[in-house]
């Protein structure tokens, strides 16, 4: 069985971080001398007001304020990555930091981009089931952050300032094993690199992993962390002298591999359903992909940790976590508008078309019973914008998940917050359905960087694949059965 593991994240924190280097460093918003340049306790947007901290009539606190209102709000959505020493390229902990780039803030929460939540609610998905961690903003925290904005950002009085939030804790409980990465990693230059790392956990025996956390070594440069098992010890044959070997994109593909989930900043730890794990036999490997962000102020190095959590006692039901859809053929892709003639189902996005769409359609076999899925996400490169994943069952649509601003820096796993037994499910005879759209325009920011690193001027024909200049349209996806769902799926 081929399984492509693709980016995922259980249960993570939303964070910032910008996509490129050069957008780093070209942007003034990564320029932190910005904050140095604020006097504590006045903000740079207020110039104009006689006071930004207290009411003219009252002497009381303006409302909403930094130590009252927005703090706590900083803090539990933001600081898990804008934080001295995070991979965000600016700090947002202190009240002269935030308030020098409130009006960042402010666009990017009223834009939806921050905090960088792919899964969304739409008119035409409506998922029957929240999500753990839901890290996005209400629309009462947006108006907060607005209205804030509005007053010229006071800071209110230090001595009315509310508890903070304790952040949830970045530890797995009780782990098993600590497994360091086998060699120091540079990072260095100004384009992100993907270095797959392989370790060898040192069972003895079978066991049931349960949870995982990556510990980052250098939080600065580490943006993302996949990790799965190489079941078979496939990667044997595929890594250095150092234990590691390039994986670009982040996709690696291995017969035998079982997916368990991947970190960003700010990430807690993976921690399956009760009564739920993850088999790794004897002899089975580590494989930790890692997207590296480098800072833009010379080399760094990185020699992260993951910490892993197993039982001996085979659980009542196993994890399995794979992936359908179209990720190195044009198969079962549905026939299209914008399709060559006389092709039949081809994945083939043309250049110069703000909105393709690709279709794949699987049908269950049904002899599969009910299993449930615990946790779900999508999978495209650059060109993507938009995905949708539906089930078709009886003449009914359900739909489990739209991403419909498509980031591939921040695809993640999405965790579904139902408990075992009322979680939703895949089942014989329904009719699996991924809607992926592309832009292939200059328009789209991805394509105009691409091009440029590709030395082209135009864009091109984007067929299905694992390079830079191809997409794919991927369904990520984790179930709770002792069924070899692998045969069916």
């Amino acid at each position: 069985m081929n399984f492509v593991c693709a980016l995922f994240s259980l249960g993570a924190l939303a964070c910032t971080a910008p996509p490129s280097g050069d957008e780093q460093g070209d942007d003034d918003i990564g320029d932190t001398d910005a904050t140095e340049d604020t006097d504590e306790g006045e903000s740079s947007t207020s110039a104009g007001t006689d006071d930004g901290d207290t009411s003219s009539d009252t002497g009381a606190a303006q409302r909403p304020n930094w130590h009252e209102d927005i703090a706590p709000l900083v803090y539990e959505h933001c600081v898990g990555c804008h934080r001295d020493g995070g991979i965000a390229p600016f700090a947002l902990e202190e009240f002269g930091q935030a308030s020098a780039f409130a009006t960042l803030m402010h666009d990017a929460v009223q834009a939806g981009t921050m905090p960088p939540w792919g899964a969304q609610e739409t008119e035409d998905c409506q998922p029957m089931h929240g999500w753990k961690n839901d890290m996005r903003l209400s629309d009462e925290q947006k108006q907060l952050v607005a209205d804030w904005l509005d007053l010229g950002t006071p800071e209110g009085d230090p001595a009315d300032a509310v508890e903070l939030p304790e952040p949830p804790s970045l530890e797995l409980e009780n782990p098993t094993v600590n497994l360091v990465n086998p060699a120091p990693y540079t990072v260095g230059g100004t384009q992100d690199s993907f270095k797959c790392m392989v370790v060898d956990p040192g069972n003895e025996q079978d066991v049931w992993i349960t949870g995982m956390q990556i510990v980052p070594d250098n939080a600065e440069v580490v943006h993302h962390v996949l990790t799965y098992i190489d079941t078979e010890s496939v990667t044997d044959d595929m890594v250095d002298q150092n234990g590691m070997f390039d994986c670009p994109g982040g996709l690696v593909s291995l017969d035998g591999g079982n997916q368990i989930s991947s970190w960003v900043p700010g990430g807690v730890p993976m921690q399956t359903p009760p009564e739920v794990g993850f088999y790794m036999p004897v002899g089975a490997k580590i494989v930790m992909a890692y997207h590296y962000h480098p800072t833009g102020a010379g080399d760094q190095v990185d020699q992260s940790s993951i910490d892993l959590r197993w039982t001996t006692e085979e659980p009542e039901v196993a994890a399995y976590a794979g992936v359908m859809g179209a990720a190195f053929s044009s198969w079962n892709v549905q026939p299209g508008p914008n399709d060559p003639p006389g092709s039949n189902g081809i994945f083939e996005i043309p250049p110069d078309i703000s909105d393709h769409l690709e279709v794949f359609e699987l049908t269950v076999p049904s002899i599969l019973p009910p299993v449930e899925v615990f946790t779900v996400g999508s999978h495209m490169h650059y060109i993507g914008v938009d995905m949708k994943v539906i089930i078709e069952r009886d003449g009914e649509e359900l739909c489990y998940l739209q991403t419909p601003n498509w980031n591939f820096d921040w695809q993640r796993l999405y965790d579904i917050d139902l408990p075992v037994g009322e979680l939703p499910t895949i089942q014989g005879g329904d009719i699996l359905r991924l809607e992926c759209t592309y832009d292939n325009t200059l328009d789209n920011p991805a394509v105009a960087e691409l091009l440029a690193e590709q030395g082209l001027d135009e864009p091109v024909t984007i067929g299905v694949g694992e390079q830079s200049l191809e997409e794919m349209c991927v369904l990520l996806y984790g179930v709770a059965t002792n069924l070899p769902i692998g045969d069916f799926l």
